[in-house]
C-alpha cells in the first residue's frame, strides 16, 4: 500500500524535525517535497509574509484569510497538477496545521475551518498523515519562508498548547466524515540518532501500519 500512496503530509509541533524528515522521504520516494504555507511566487510569499509577521497592525482574521488564499493558490499551483498526473508529493504541513494554528489563534475552530478551506477550493486532502513528535526541541528558523515567523521564538506555554490542539485535531480528522478514512501514523524523532536511522525506522513503521 505505501508505494500506492500518491500524497504525504508531514504534521507537528515546532522543532519536531519533520522538514528535515519530510525532505529525506520524499527523496527516498523520488517524489516531490513541498510546503505550506508556501513562498515559492511572490503572490504566495506577500501573503505569507502578511500573515505570519508580527505587526500588531493586522488582525488575527486577516491572518487567517492570508493563510487560505495562500494555501488554495498553492493546492491550485503545485498540490493538484501533481495528483492529477498521479506523481508523488510530499509536504511540510497541510490541512492540519492550518486547523491547530487558526484555533490557538481564536479564529476559527476546527469544523469551521474545514469549511473554509473547502469553500476556497482546497477540495484534495493528503493521503496519510505523519505527525511528528521528537525526544527534545530542535528548533530551526532558516527553513525556507521561515523568516521571522510569529511562531519561532514562542514559550513553552504556547508550545505546549500547540501540543494539546494537536492531539484535539487528530482526533476531530478521525470523527470528521471528510477525513475519517485518512491513515494517521504517529512517529517520534529521535535526535540522538542521524536522519538516515531516522528515515529507516519511519519506513518501516509505515509498512507494517499501512499494509
Amino acid at each position: 500500500m505505501v508505494n500506492k500512496i500518491r500524497y504525504w503530509a508531514f504534521e507537528g509541533n515546532e522543532g519536531t524535525g519533520k522538514t528535515v524528515m519530510s525532505k529525506a522521504f520524499a527523496e527516498q520516494c523520488s517524489a516531490i517535497w513541498t510546503y505550506e504555507p508556501n513562498a515559492e511566487t511572490e503572490e504566495l510569499k506577500t501573503l505569507r509574509e502578511l500573515a505570519l509577521n508580527s505587526s500588531k497592525n493586522i488582525t488575527e482574521h486577516a491572518r487567517e484569510m492570508c493563510l487560505l488564499a495562500n494555501r488554495s493558490i498553492h493546492h491550485k499551483l503545485h498540490v493538484y497538477p501533481i495528483v492529477d498526473c498521479k506523481d508523488t508529493i510530499v509536504t511540510d504541513r497541510s490541512v492540519l496545521s492550518g486547523m491547530v494554528y487558526a484555533k490557538i489563534a481564536n479564529t476559527y475552530n476546527f469544523e469551521e475551518w474545514i469549511e473554509l478551506a473547502t469553500m476556497v477550493n482546497i477540495k484534495t486532502f493528503p493521503d496519510v498523515f505523519i505527525y511528528c513528535t521528537s525526544n527534545k526541541r530542535k528548533m530551526n528558523k532558516n527553513k525556507e519562508g521561515r523568516e521571522n515567523d510569529i511562531y519561532d521564538n514562542a514559550d513553552d506555554s504556547v508550545i505546549n498548547k500547540i501540543d494539546l490542539l494537536y492531539e484535539e485535531a487528530l482526533k476531530f480528522l478521525q470523527e470528521c466524515k471528510l477525513t475519517r478514512h485518512i491513515p494517521i501514523v504517529r512517529f517520534e524523532n529521535d535526535f540522538n540518532h542521524p536522519v538516515e536511522d531516522n528515515l529507516l525506522r519511519l519506513v518501516g513503521i509505515l509498512k507494517k501500519e499501512l499494509k
